[in-house]
């Protein structure tokens, strides 16, 4: 037998010798490898294609890499939290009172893993290949803003009114909506990092690029009306700021404060802040938070399972379709202590990370990246206290959908890879790994 699989090893190497035409297949497969996981999403959300068909292409790359490297994947620090989340995730499976929304939520979590090492395996390839990422997702938050603003359940505020009548124009019906916090909270994870681009990058092109993203992505922001949103994007690009250079950090602070104080009265006799800024939403979310305490207690070991906060979290006689309105208490919830353990451990290597990238050399031409990539993160960080922003639910027509988002998983591959350059790194070894 395991001369067998010796021959059919050599075999395919010999077909896959550099410059064939099976070797560049091959390896454009792997080029692809991040991406042939989001037919996964389209088979969750819209029932096509076929979900059979799109886990046999996200799963095409896997056997391919093994027989070209002899490596599944690359080691990554985050590999042990990544496991442990999986044990956390089949346990709430197994414990989920509704299979179907535990089988979307679990099988959309393992698609955001593939599309993490997807692209963490390509960390080497060329500038183009992110380019061409930064494209793909550039286009995928121009249609979340699209859907959002041309949905029911955005913030409309005297500022904002005119996008939605501009997009209505475009008669989009999807069969649901986006809700303005789920955008606030995407932009807040990017905008950040974009600052980080602009502000180190050599290249006047991609500095021109960032920078202008970075402008209309704060604008589409802005427009969203989503507060926690406009507040863990300050403090992201405050943290780029602070610790990229101090003095940029201190003029964009007396710029913000000397705005603010010059459109105090306007602020405080606008009615736009009171819907903005609502009182009652942070009296609701503070009951959702303690109505999910309160059912936690009943398991705290196991959690409720995956999609079980809905069946078990009742806020005034109804059960609210928001969720815990809190990305930690969610996670805990579909995963119990698994899960907690695992996000801890996560968060512990993360800010060692941090703690590496900031005592780093600022003149390093990655130094900026990696700082935007992380002030991201802990935007996105900040963000998850208020809303879900790991895994949503969202209400169609005839059924509910609940999914894991890749956003984050994203900006995790890009702290890994913006790491790995910034200390200029073996590339085939970590020194944290």
């Amino acid at each position: 037998m395991q001369e067998l699989k010796n021959q059919l090893t050599e075999d395919f190497k010999q077909l896959t010798q550099p410059g064939t035409l099976l070797s560049k297949l091959a390896r454009f497969i792997l080029l692809l490898q991040p991406f042939l996981a989001f037919p996964v999403f389209l088979s969750v959300l819209l029932q096509t294609p076929p979900i059979w068909l799109s886990w046999l292409i996200a799963l095409i790359p896997w056997p391919l890499r093994l027989l070209l490297t002899r490596h599944l994947t690359r080691r990554t620090p985050f590999d042990i939290p990544i496991l442990v989340s999986i044990l956390g995730m089949l346990l709430g499976f197994f414990l989920s009172p509704d299979r179907q929304l535990g089988l979307q939520v679990f099988q959309t979590y393992l698609a955001c893993i593939l599309f993490y090492y997807g692209l963490v395996n390509n960390y080497s390839t060329k500038k183009w290949y992110w380019i061409f990422t930064a494209v793909f997702f550039c286009l995928v938050l121009i249609f979340l803003s699209i859907w959002s603003f041309a949905g029911e359940t955005g913030k409309h505020v005297v500022f904002n009114s005119w996008v939605f009548q501009l997009v209505s124009r475009l008669q989009l019906s999807l069969g649901t909506s986006v809700h303005a916090n789920v955008l606030g909270g995407a932009f807040a994870v990017v905008i950040p990092g974009l600052v980080g681009i602009t502000l180190s990058t050599q290249r006047t092109g991609i500095r021109w690029t960032a920078g202008i993203l970075a402008v209309i992505f704060a604008a589409i922001l802005v427009l969203s009306a989503s507060s926690g949103g406009w507040i863990a994007a300050i403090v992201g690009v405050f943290i780029v700021f602070l610790f990229h250079r101090t003095k940029i950090f201190l003029y964009a602070f007396l710029a913000i404060a000397a705005v603010i104080g010059a459109t105090f009265t306007l602020w405080h006799n606008a009615s736009w802040v009171g819907t903005v800024f609502p009182a009652s939403s942070i009296q609701g979310r503070l009951d959702i938070w303690q109505a999910t305490i309160s059912a936690l207690k009943n398991q705290p070991i196991t959690g409720l399972g995956l999609g079980g906060w809905w069946d078990n979290v009742t806020l005034s006689g109804y059960i609210t379709p928001g969720g815990a309105h809190n990305a930690y208490l969610q996670f805990y919830s579909d995963t119990g202590i698994i899960g907690a353990v695992a996000l801890a451990i996560a968060v512990a290597i993360g800010v060692r990370l941090l703690w590496r990238i900031l005592h780093s050399d600022r003149d390093n031409r990655y130094y900026g990246i990696a700082l935007g990539i992380t002030a991201g993160i802990v935007a996105g960080g900040i963000h998850a206290i208020v809303d879900n922003n790991l895994n949503i639910l969202i209400q169609t027509e005839n059924e509910q959908i609940y999914f894991a988002i890749p956003l984050l998983w994203l900006f995790i591959a890009c702290l890994y890879v913006s790491y790995q350059l910034l200390e200029g790194q073996d590339k085939t070894k970590s020194t944290i790994e």
